[in-house]
């Protein structure tokens, strides 16, 4: 007699452990690679000055918030 239920011991399609590792491995591996360029490249940018023109803004619209009231009033 068989059992209806009983599930079969391999699938169609089914990866070995060793194959998916693998591919895992590469995955990760991949991460690094794209993180570490990544990082390469902001790193680069913040190392660069802040425009003259942004600290001008910055400024300018810090001395406004010390003259407003609160309320929006000056």
């Amino acid at each position: 007699m068989t059992n209806a239920n009983a599930v079969p011991d391999t699938k169609q399609g089914a990866r070995p452990d060793s194959a998916k590792r693998v591919k895992k491995s590469a995955v990760t591996q991949l991460d690094t690679h794209i993180g570490n360029e990544l990082r390469q490249l902001y790193a680069s940018i913040l190392e660069e000055p802040i425009p003259d023109r942004f600290l001008t803004l910055l400024q300018t619209l810090e001395d406004e918030s010390t003259t407003t009231k609160p309320g929006g009033k000056s």
